[in-house]
């Protein structure tokens, strides 16, 4: 297994698995924000890393077959220091789960967390994703607390409450 930093060669298999990681996302928008920040090197403002890791096949062909997306950011829940890596995405190819592609991705990150002088690293999945829970705590992470998130449209017409 190789794992290598984010690329122009390396974007469509990227691409590929970040349609899977963001399974039911626009692929449209997926493509433009890494287009993006492959042009800018940042993601919303934030220094901006994408690990890849690549397996040879019997002909020395290289697949994709997991990545790791990374920002530095100034705070993160129940985090004590400042800047705090933070893992924005992870995602290993389901055939490979379970064979420690996802730990090396993590160390990777959390190496590249160290050259931007972080001591803590954050992370978040959905409440309903026990599989991304459980390989975070296996990884040595702990639970934060358990937060909603809500958003609504500020247009012109204001929104109409929802009944409770």
């Amino acid at each position: 297994m190789k794992i290598t930093p984010y690329t122009k060669e390396n974007l469509p298999a990227w691409d590929t698995m970040r349609n899977a990681l963001f399974e039911g996302e626009d692929p449209k928008l997926l493509q433009e924000e890494s287009r993006q920040i492959l042009t800018q090197g940042t993601l919303k403002s934030q220094p901006f890393q994408c690990l890849l890791a690549f397996d040879d096949d019997a002909n020395g062909e290289e697949h994709p077959i997991g990545f790791i997306e990374l920002t530095i950011r100034s705070s993160a829940e129940e985090c004590m220091t400042s800047p705090v890596l933070y893992i924005e995405g992870w995602y290993v190819d389901p055939a490979h789960q379970g064979k420690g592609v996802g730990k090396a991705l993590m160390n990777a990150a959390f190496d590249w967390g160290r050259e931007h002088n972080c001591k803590e690293a954050a992370s978040d999945a959905r409440p309903d994703n026990q599989q991304s829970i459980s390989a975070h705590h296996a990884l040595g992470f702990e639970d934060a607390g358990v937060i909603h998130c809500f958003r609504t449209t500020i247009d012109e017409a204001a929104p109409e409450p929802h009944p409770r």
